[in-house]
């Protein structure tokens, strides 16, 4: 085991990931919710989302050319500036409507680090590690977010935003110590934009396609918690809930990890079917007990499947003919670009359907996590060929 905290990248990715996760959780985990408390209509942070994922995917390509000149480490660094600046408006909530354009501009650049993990994960972590270590890091984003979840609420709950924002900006330029530790410059042979546009659109990679079905996948993880809040109609209950879930997740990561090592086949099916069957409850669950029970479960598994998935997703990078780098910015543009089109269906139809705009989104990702799975048993037997 202690190959897993010794090797010096391994350990300042796993300081790294606890850092942003902190600094990240009131953006990501509360980011819907906080959002809706500020009286946004659940279209308008659909439409949001969606504007703010379409700049994210147009400033991709900026991933290559800025860290093959300064270092991964900069993109971060650029990246977190933006997520500070959301992270204020949302805690100033009363000027939010004002200044809508600047935040949903934040949010996008925010996504300028995106393809990192991949990138990283790439060059320093061995196969034979891959599944261990994605548990590793997902244990690490779990007590990140843990903690400060368990702030965010103190901070909203007793509406002290000063410290709680002067916390989150500590922990995001923590992120960027830890990872210059590790810092490298991506090589970069081509014009990054045209190159990552050209294989975009004219490669036939199950890799893009799988990343453009994660999409929905991040949406039901992104409005689940709103429509967990909608439903309890409570902050602190909800927020208890939350917390007990993340926690909760730590045991089942743990075993995953492990297994995805010995057979990482297997392992997808089996998180593939679990997954399904517990979004598919959301579709008939009406009661708050069990809605706040498989949202736990939910979770749970979050990450479980997670750590499955990804771990196949950076095996095809790494097993590629084409640049690693490069395909990681591919893959953030692929999913960024799905999610624009995504979130503009879901923001016309919550106008008409209201709430049950959340069965969309719900059946949406079931869809596409039977059709990752298929993709990348397809993508493992061309390269067995």
């Amino acid at each position: 085991m202690k190959e897993y905290f010794y090797k010096k990248e391994y350990k300042y990715m796993y300081l790294g990931t606890v850092s942003y996760s902190f600094a990240n959780a009131l953006i990501e985990t509360f980011g819907t919710v906080i959002l809706y408390k500020n009286g946004i209509p659940i279209w308008l942070i659909l439409l949001i989302y969606g504007l703010r994922f379409g700049i994210t995917g147009f400033i991709t390509p900026l991933f290559v050319t800025i860290s093959s000149k300064f270092g991964i480490a900069k993109c971060i660094l650029i990246s977190n500036v933006f997520s500070i600046i959301c992270a204020y408006m949302m805690l100033d909530g009363a000027n939010l409507y004002i200044n809508i354009v600047i935040f949903i501009l934040a949010m996008g650049c925010m996504g300028l680090s995106n393809p990192s993990t991949d990138a990283l994960s790439s060059k320093y972590v061995d196969k034979e590690h891959r599944g261990r270590y994605n548990s590793f890091i997902n244990i690490s984003k779990i007590l990140g977010t843990v903690l400060a979840s368990c702030l965010v609420a103190w901070g909203v709950i007793t509406d002290n935003n000063f410290i709680l924002f002067s916390i989150i900006f500590v922990f995001f330029l923590l992120q960027y110590i830890f990872i210059r530790k590790i810092d490298y410059k991506v090589e970069n042979k081509t014009n990054a934009f045209k190159s990552t546009m050209k294989y975009l659109f004219k490669s036939k990679s199950k890799y893009k396609i799988i990343y453009a079905l994660k999409t929905n996948q991040i949406i039901e993880r992104q409005f689940a918690p709103l429509y967990l809040y909608i439903v309890l109609k409570e902050f602190s209950v909800f927020f208890s809930i939350i917390v007990i879930s993340l926690l909760l997740q730590i045991i089942t990561i743990t075993l995953i990890g492990k297994y995805s090592d010995k057979n990482l086949s297997k392992s997808n099916n089996l998180v593939t079917i679990i997954k399904t069957m517990i979004t598919g409850i959301y579709l008939f669950a009406r009661n708050k007990v069990i809605i706040s029970l498989n949202n736990m479960l939910s979770d749970n598994f979050a990450k479980v499947y997670e750590t499955s998935i990804q771990t196949s997703i950076q095996n095809i990078i790494k097993e590629s003919k084409e640049d690693n780098d490069l395909l990681s910015s591919v893959g953030q543009m692929s999913l960024c670009f799905t999610e624009v089109v995504i979130f503009m269906l879901l923001a016309i139809l919550s106008n008409f359907i209201g709430e049950k705009v959340f069965y969309i989104i719900f059946i949406l990702s079931i869809i596409s996590t039977l059709g990752i799975n298929l993709n990348i048993k397809k993508e493992q037997l061309k390269n067995e060929n």
